[in-house]
């Protein structure tokens, strides 16, 4: 809070025209006003589109886990959150996740090929998909590694079912995974057809552009994970239960009240012990620090562990970014993170010399774009010559650059509203598409 407001009052103490002139003056886009009513946009439509846009990268593209039996909606809704908001702020930690599940999912697909397994089955089996049941009673989630002894009636020796009953399951199919991919390279072109007219993108669009550059790849990778199933597949390891029957009524334990009311109240109900708790409770790396600590450290620590695996421990689902481990050599995979923080920087460095209400915004902007570009490639350095430092002053070094990475992500998500207070007169044109159709 302290930062955005410096950045609020930096902001308005420095006028562009008292500091220092922009690469662009603004007179320069008088002459090209919007003064023909059916060739406008509004601040509105701007707003719009990129809100639009950013909630389908942020929250249609992100496939979380299956939730646990027991779970009702305010918690899986809350956790959803939790991975929008995660997917605004580090959208590379979003990639490494979605790279590690793509990488594990391929190996189980290739290990039970012989049992009619896919991409699709890997997928489902990470995510939490096979539930280890006697009778109607849920006991634990089985992960990869476990499922060798189960199978769906208790009578076989491995879990087979065909791909079409684990897509049926899953909420998007590939129509509307379809239109998500249309609806955001709809806005990249015409960003792009902007550019090609002489007509001002504003910053809002371009961190747009960006975040839709790297969900694109986060949607391939989970292309075909299934999408927000909510219940995993029965599975028995001894002869003799009972065939699964589905969603019965005493699978999940209620408390006070059933439906809507019901299930707010139950997990409102434990919301203090939630608290009390704090963050990073059951990771078994930092359970043991000082409640305020973990609080102070979480924003910087949970991209870390998402990148690296969380180790963080439940019984009745997977944890939320499973699996902790790399499924080839780490370095392939460094590197190819290092390249999605590389691309969406670049995008944010094209706004350079875009037009802002201010010097102190520019200055902000391209430091900020400048950071996000290079600190990720730092990381990555400073992992490959950790063996040479002592691990004390490796792990301040790494903590210092992950606290400017996150104020830099702040500062770029900040600034682009605060420059639609004033924008050139051209941003308000819309783009003549007749201009690129091929005509004498």
């Amino acid at each position: 809070m302290i930062f955005v407001l410096a950045i609020l009052a930096a902001t308005r103490a420095s006028p562009l025209d008292q500091i220092s002139p922009p690469l662009v003056t603004r007179d320069q886009f008088q002459g090209r006003s919007c003064d023909n009513p059916s060739g406008c946009r509004s601040l509105w439509d701007i707003i719009w589109s990129c809100a639009v846009t950013l909630l389908l990268c942020t929250w249609a593209s992100v496939h979380p886990n299956i939730p646990s039996p027991h779970e009702r909606w305010p918690r899986i809704a809350v956790r959803r959150m939790g991975l929008m908001f995660t997917s605004l702020f580090v959208p590379e930690a979003m990639i490494a996740w979605a790279w590690r599940q793509r990488l594990a999912a391929g190996e189980l697909g290739k290990k039970h090929k012989g049992e009619g397994w896919t991409l699709t089955h890997g997928f489902f089996a990470i995510m939490g998909g096979f539930v280890e049941y006697e009778g109607n009673k849920p006991i634990r989630v089985l992960l990869p590694e476990q499922l060798e002894s189960y199978s769906l009636s208790g009578n076989g020796n491995f879990p087979r079912m065909a791909k079409a009953e684990i897509e049926d399951k899953s909420k998007g199919d590939f129509i509307s995974k379809t239109l998500v991919i249309l609806q955001t390279g709809w806005f990249v072109t015409q960003c792009i057809a902007r550019k090609a007219q002489g007509l001002p993108v504003t910053e809002l669009e371009l961190i747009t552009v960006a975040f839709a550059t790297l969900n694109f790849v986060m949607y391939l990778l989970w292309w075909d994970k299934p999408l927000n199933v909510q219940r995993g597949v029965r599975v028995y390891k001894k002869r003799g239960f009972e065939q699964p029957i589905d969603d019965p009524d005493d699978e999940v334990e209620t408390s006070g009240t059933d439906g809507f009311w019901g299930a707010l109240q139950a997990d409102l109900s434990e919301l203090p012990a939630a608290i009390s708790r704090g963050p990073l409770a059951r990771n078994t790396d930092f359970g043991d620090i000082p409640w305020l600590a973990r609080l102070l450290m979480w924003p910087v620590l949970r991209p870390g562990l998402i990148i690296a695996g969380d180790t963080e421990e439940h019984e009745m689902r997977v944890h939320t970014f499973y699996p902790s481990e790399w499924a080839d050599d780490e370095g392939v995979s460094a590197l190819t993170i290092m390249i999605a923080s590389l691309v969406f920087g670049i995008i944010h460095c094209i706004g350079w010399t875009f037009i802002f209400p201010s010097s102190t915004e520019r200055i902000l902007w391209r430091f900020a774009s400048l950071s996000i570009t290079a600190v990720p490639i730092l990381i990555v350095l400073l992992g490959l010559i950790v063996s040479s430092l002592s691990e004390t002053l490796a792990g301040a070094v790494g903590f210092v650059m992950l606290i400017l990475y996150m104020f830099c992500r702040l500062a770029l998500l900040i600034l682009p509203f605060l420059a639609l207070r004033s924008l050139p007169p051209a941003a308000y044109r819309i783009v003549h598409w007749t201009s690129f159709i091929p005509h004498i």
